[in-house]
C-alpha cells in the first residue's frame, strides 16, 4: 500500500517502483479546475509521482487560500487544508503518489522567514536553532500528520496516496557551522515525523550539495550552502536522498555533461548509504526548448545507467481557474506532454498497485 525504500530503490507492494514524475508547487492550494488540469497533464505524461507544497504560511488570516497564519493558527476550512484534502484524494483517484514538503527555505508561500517574523527572530537560520521555532514547526507537523482528511476519512499519516514527507524544500544553512546545524535539525525533525507516522518515507528535500575537502571555492561541493548531502544520508530516520539539477550550477559545462555527472555522483552517494537517491527536481530553461528534450533523454540515460531511483521534472503547469495559462515564472515550465517525448516514452500504464514508471 505504501511506497518503501529497499536499499537504493523504491518499492511498492514488494515490486520495484521507479519514479518518473513531476513537480507542480501549486497543486495543493489552487481551485479545483486548475488542480484538475495539472493532474490531467501529469496523467497524460504517464507520471506516477507529483511533488507539491504542503505549506502555505501567511502573515495573518485572509480571504483567499492559507494554511498557517502563526503559531497554532491553522486553517482547516475550505480555503485552507480542505484544499490539500482534495489534492490527496485526487491523487489517489489518479493513481499518482505525492511527495509533500512541510516548509520552504525560500520566502515563496511563507517559508522559514515567515516563522522568523512570527517569532521576531533575527535571521532565517534561527528557524533551525530557536526552541520556539522548532516547537512551532513540530506542532505544524503534528497538526498535518494527524489531520483527518474530509474527503477520505483517513488521517494523513494513513493516506496511501502520500509517498513521502519532506522536512523542507531546498533547506540551506549558510552560516558558520551551517552543515552541522542543518544536520542536527534534520536528525531531530525526521525523528519527530517518524514518531508520528510509521507508514511514509521521510526525506529532507535538499538540493544535494556536497561538502568535500578538495572543493576549494566551488560552491556546489565545498559546503558553503550548509548542506552535506552525504552526511545527511547517514541519518537513520531519513529514508532517501534528494538532489536538484539545474545547469546554471556549473554554466561553464554543457547541460548534458554537467547533468550526467551530477546524476552519477549523487546516485553513487546514495549507493554508499544504501538508500535511494531521487533526482527530485530537474529542468532546463525554455530559451533552450529546442534542445531540451534531447538533454532530458541524456539525463534519463544517466539515471538508468547508474541504477537510480528516478526523477521529477520541474515543472508542469496548466490553465488557471479562468482558463488562462499559468505563467511560466521561472522559464522551466512544461504545458503539454508533446514537449517532452523522451520523458513520456519512459512511462508505462497504470497497474493494479498504482501507476508505475519504467526507467
Amino acid at each position: 500500500m505504501y511506497v518503501k525504500a529497499n536499499g537504493p530503490v523504491f518499492e511498492l507492494d514488494g515490486r520495484p517502483f521507479p519514479v518518473n514524475g513531476c513537480n507542480c508547487y501549486y497543486a495543493a492550494h489552487r481551485g479545483d479546475p486548475m488542480t484538475q488540469a495539472a493532474f490531467d497533464l501529469a496523467e497524460s505524461c504517464g507520471f506516477n509521482v507529483l511533488r507539491t507544497w504542503a505549506f502555505l504560511d501567511v502573515p495573518e488570516p485572509r480571504d483567499f487560500a492559507w494554511f498557517q497564519a502563526g503559531p497554532g493558527l491553522y486553517n482547516d476550512g475550505p480555503n485552507g487544508l480542505e484544499l490539500l484534502d482534495r489534492t490527496i484524494a485526487l491523487a489517489e483517484q489518479r493513481g499518482i503518489r505525492l511527495i509533500l514538503p512541510l516548509v520552504n527555505y525560500w520566502d515563496d508561500f511563507g517559508g522559514m522567514n515567515q516563522y522568523a517574523k512570527w517569532l521576531s527572530l533575527t535571521r532565517r537560520e534561527d528557524f533551525y536553532t530557536d526552541s520556539r521555532a522548532r516547537d512551532v514547526y513540530r506542532e505544524w507537523v503534528r497538526h498535518l500528520l494527524l489531520r483527518v482528511n474530509t474527503r477520505t476519512g483517513r488521517q494523513y499519516r494513513d493516506e496511501p496516496a502520500i509517498m513521502a514527507w519532506e522536512l523542507a524544500n531546498e533547506s540551506r544553512c549558510e552560516i558558520k557551522g551551517g552543515c552541522e546545524v542543518l544536520h542536527r535539525w534534520a536528525e531531530e525533525m525526521s525523528g519527530v515525523v517518524k514518531a508520528l507516522d510509521g507508514n511514509h518515507l521521510v526525506g529532507l528535500g535538499d538540493e544535494g550539495f556536497f561538502r568535500r575537502a578538495w572543493a576549494g571555492r566551488h560552491r556546489t561541493y565545498n559546503g558553503q550552502h550548509g548542506v552535506d548531502c552525504e552526511a545527511l544520508m547517514g541519518i537513520g530516520t531519513l529514508d532517501f536522498g534528494s538532489t536538484h539539477l539545474y545547469p546554471d550550477y556549473e554554466p561553464e559545462f554543457s547541460p548534458e555533461d554537467f547533468g550526467s555527472r551530477w546524476i552519477r555522483e549523487h546516485i553513487e552517494a546514495g549507493g554508499r548509504a544504501n538508500k535511494p537517491m531521487l533526482i527530485e527536481e530537474y529542468g532546463l530553461k525554455s530559451d533552450q526548448a529546442a534542445r531540451r528534450d534531447g538533454v532530458f533523454e541524456r539525463w534519463w540515460n544517466a539515471i538508468s545507467q547508474a541504477g537510480g531511483a528516478g526523477g521529477l521534472l520541474w515543472m508542469v503547469a496548466s490553465t488557471d481557474e479562468v482558463g488562462v495559462r499559468y505563467p511560466d515564472y521561472d522559464q522551466y515550465t512544461i504545458y503539454d506532454a508533446a514537449e517532452i517525448p523522451s520523458v513520456v516514452n519512459r512511462a508505462r500504464v497504470r497497474g493494479d498497485a498504482g501507476k508505475t514508471a519504467s526507467l
